[in-house]
């Protein structure tokens, strides 16, 4: 029999796994089906209806939600403004990382409206790093910075020369570059319905208006230069988790990081496969014959760059290495049946089925 005390401590601990399970959620079954199978500025309306409707959340209560969503698990808050290790909310601010004064609210609303509220686009911060970076587009520092504190610099910058733009910008650090670059991508994509009123320094810059494709095209090149430098990390995918556990939305480009590339990128007028198939733009997958037999034949434009895995149908996987310089591979120790054949080649991944018949 449980004392009073250990079933007091298992309560509590039941609890917390409980309220951990409503918090941390995957991405739900079908979330993302009302865009598969769409292109550029279709894709991105289709996301846009996805993911606008959520819950709003207080303003003043974020630092609340912070020390569940920016939690570092070394016992700190996580701040990607300072190399600070704050164990409370003490000396931070409640940041916006695309700036409020960009969303053409009413002014005095930017903290009440919901897209000032947005938990997906708020941060912990510190609070001198905040201050600095002001409302200025993010970018390269170019130039002697006027602030820096080892972490994050905010200084001139000629990255939007090509629109007239030569004030100041803020850089983060190189680790946090792509957790800026998605939560930019994920407001124009969440706030589309902002397409014709945002406003202020970063518009001139970063922003253009419209639905698409809403960014300027030097700040398309630098947001997914940046994207694709900095892949998404566990910090990210566990964030969005959380904010999802408190919003009830979610990032779609921490959730599938290739959207960027549908919409902006190099899979520009390609239909979005939502179960992961990408297109393969400069080395097409053709299997030379199908059934095969004792050698898998691929035309290959370099098939000793590339790398294969051989995997059931369930995911299960046979064989992985190089293709040999005529793009086969052996396949004699495989049984009879169907298998997946994915392969990667650069950047590219592309999957085909194939059947076994020896």
């Amino acid at each position: 029999m449980l004392s009073r005390v250990a079933l007091h401590k298992l309560v509590i601990a039941l609890l917390f796994v409980l309220f951990s399970v409503g918090i941390f959620a995957e991405i739900p079954a079908g979330y993302y089906n009302a865009a598969d199978k769409k292109t550029g500025a279709e894709l991105k309306t289709a996301i846009y209806n996805i993911i606008k409707s959520h819950t709003q959340l207080e303003y003043y209560h974020l630092s609340i939600e912070f020390q569940t969503t920016d939690w570092n698990p070394n016992g700190y808050m996580w701040d990607m403004y300072s190399n600070y290790q704050r164990t409370s909310f003490s000396g931070m601010n409640r940041e916006h990382s695309m700036p409020k004064s960009w969303f053409g609210i009413a002014s005095g609303s930017e903290n009440t409206a919901p897209i000032g509220t947005d938990l997906h686009n708020l941060y912990p911060a510190d609070y001198d790093a905040n201050m600095a970076k002001s409302n200025y587009p993010i970018g390269v520092v170019s130039g002697t910075p006027s602030f820096t504190n080892g972490v994050v610099k905010v200084g001139p910058s000629t990255c939007y020369s090509s629109n007239n733009y030569t004030g100041p910008a803020f850089e983060p650090a190189d680790e946090y570059k792509g957790d800026f670059t998605r939560d930019y991508m994920y407001m124009v994509t969440c706030y589309e319905d902002y397409a014709n009123i945002w406003q202020s320094t970063g518009t001139q810059s970063m922003i253009k208006g419209g639905t698409y494709p809403v960014f300027r095209d030097a700040a398309i090149s630098l947001l997914l230069k940046w994207h694709r430098q900095d892949p998404v990390s566990t910090k990210e995918i566990n964030r969005n988790d959380a904010v999802y556990g408190f919003q009830h939305n979610r990032n779609p480009f921490i959730d599938h990081p290739e959207l960027a590339e549908f919409i902006w990128g190099k899979y520009l007028g390609s239909p979005w496969d939502m179960n992961g198939s990408l297109p393969e733009l400069d080395t097409p997958l053709k299997l030379n014959s199908n059934p095969v037999t004792s050698k898998l034949s691929v035309n290959l434009i370099h098939p000793t760059e590339a790398t294969y895995y051989i995997q059931s149908i369930s995911g299960v996987v046979f064989k992985t290495g190089n293709f040999d310089a005529t793009g086969s591979i052996t396949i004699d120790e495989l049984r009879n049946g169907m298998y997946m054949l994915v392969v990667y080649s650069g950047s590219y991944r592309k999957v085909t089925k194939f059947v076994v018949q020896h």
